[in-house]
């Protein structure tokens, strides 16, 4: 891929954002308003258990099959393990997780919140593995259009059911936004599946060498995906037994607020993916490239946001999510971060560093952890979002640190824009929109 094509992916990928961003906001003002705060918090709690949970059983699976796929493996074979070592282990775990839950935790604010409806992750987790995996495989193998359109799908699919099903049901939201999300997801499958069946030939196969040649490299990368969801999502747990779901549903609304902004490295590492994995020619300046872009465009999204985002907050979700606004700002640092390590954990990874990077983030969701336990208590939603600030500053840190050591670029070649990027750029697009 030449920097000319990446930057045309590049395009493709951030209008694809952009259109996320919109009907993501929709959808987050609609749940906010129709739910109110605690309703929304035990919402945001069940959808967030089925990525913490999927993490614990097949945290690697995802690196695995994706450095597999940009190295042309056969689909089938991929796929086949997808099914095997993360839909059918997962769904056993989370069957093991709600029966204990319900047995010896039924005292517990979460369990007693959740109810019945914590049955509902037996299908919300394979799904949500089988999802991931179908979206891994597509941009892994370079369908980046494919991967655009199951995006697209999976934000516009959950709005337009929940609107429907709220008109028919108006007494039952909380329901209708279940549904909406279970359905969504499972559409998501269904045409990632079929799409990759069109594109190439998809007969499930099981090759033992292959399976233990995956199972040794998604069990090296497989901590850094589970700590990597213990850093995003265990504030949700915290605030859910410490603070109620009202503190929850604001907290939700924060993360929502910011996680928004998400589409500047999203939109970079869609179209860098295969290449990052492979680390062919050239890679040594694209990467520092992609980060430089992301930084700059990064900070400016996030003193935006800084600025306009209690306006946003009150305007979209009504002032009862005021109290969001503090733990927004907390969050944004943190944001910062995750823009840089997004993009270097695909190039430590395709540098055959799984094992590092997972010792990296291993050691950040310990400081996470830690820091949950000690700020939560004192200082309620703001804490928690500080500790994921500070622990993803200190993981993206260090992957920048061993980035530089392996590819010997200058510390300073991967912040900000540089002068010389911009006219090669602006040469870029003016040449693809001329033709």
């Amino acid at each position: 891929m030449s920097r000319g094509s990446y930057l045309r992916h590049l395009a493709l990928s951030m209008g694809t954002k952009l259109a996320m961003i919109a009907l993501r906001l929709l959808r987050n003002v609609l749940l906010a308003r129709i739910l109110g705060p605690s309703e929304r918090g035990l919402f945001a709690l069940l959808s967030t258990l089925p990525d913490l949970i999927s993490a614990a059983t097949s945290g690697g699976l995802n690196s695995a099959v994706g450095y597999q796929a940009a190295n042309q493996r056969p689909m089938g074979l991929l796929l086949a393990q997808v099914l095997v070592f993360g839909c059918l282990l997962a769904g056993l775990l989370t069957l093991l997780v709600v029966a204990l839950a319900r047995e010896f935790g039924s005292e517990l604010d979460v369990t007693m919140q959740l109810g019945l409806l914590a049955w509902l992750l037996l299908l919300a987790v394979p799904l949500t593995v089988l999802k991931s995996g179908l979206l891994t495989l597509h941009n892994a193998s370079g369908g980046v259009v494919a991967f655009n359109v199951l995006r697209l799908i999976e934000s516009l699919a959950p709005l337009l059911l929940f609107v429907a099903l709220f008109w028919m049901w108006k007494e039952a939201a909380l329901e209708a936004a279940l549904i909406s999300w279970l359905a969504g997801i499972s559409l998501v499958v269904l045409v990632g599946w079929m799409w990759l069946k069109r594109a190439q030939p998809l007969q499930l196969q099981w090759d033992r060498a292959s399976q233990n040649e995956l199972l040794k490299f998604s069990a090296r990368s497989h901590p850094d995906l589970l700590f990597q969801q213990v850093i995003l999502r265990s504030d949700y747990l915290f605030i859910g037994a410490l603070l109620g779901s009202s503190a929850l549903g604001h907290y939700a609304m924060a993360s929502a607020a910011a996680e928004l902004l998400l589409i500047v490295p999203e939109a970079v590492t869609t179209p860098l993916m295969k290449r990052l994995l492979q680390q062919d020619k050239g890679i040594d300046k694209v990467t520092p490239l992609a980060l430089r872009l992301t930084a700059t465009v990064m900070l400016c999204a996030c003193v935006t946001m800084a600025l306009i985002g209690e306006w946003l907050i009150i305007i979209l979700f009504g002032v009862a999510y005021q109290p969001a606004y503090p733990a927004l700002l907390a969050l944004l640092p943190g944001l910062l971060g995750l823009c840089y390590a997004s993009i270097l954990r695909l190039d430590l990874i395709g540098k055959n560093r799984p094992a590092t990077v997972s010792l990296m983030m291993g050691v950040g969701a310990l400081l996470n952890l830690g820091l949950n336990l000690l700020l939560i208590p004192s200082y309620g939603i703001v804490g928690a979002a500080a500790a994921s600030s500070i622990a993803y500053l200190a993981v993206t840190l260090a992957m920048l640190v061993l980035y530089c050591r392996l590819s010997g670029v200058p510390f300073w070649h991967t912040l900000f824009i540089l002068p010389g990027d911009i006219s090669p750029m602006w040469l870029m697009l003016h040449r693809r929109k001329a033709a």
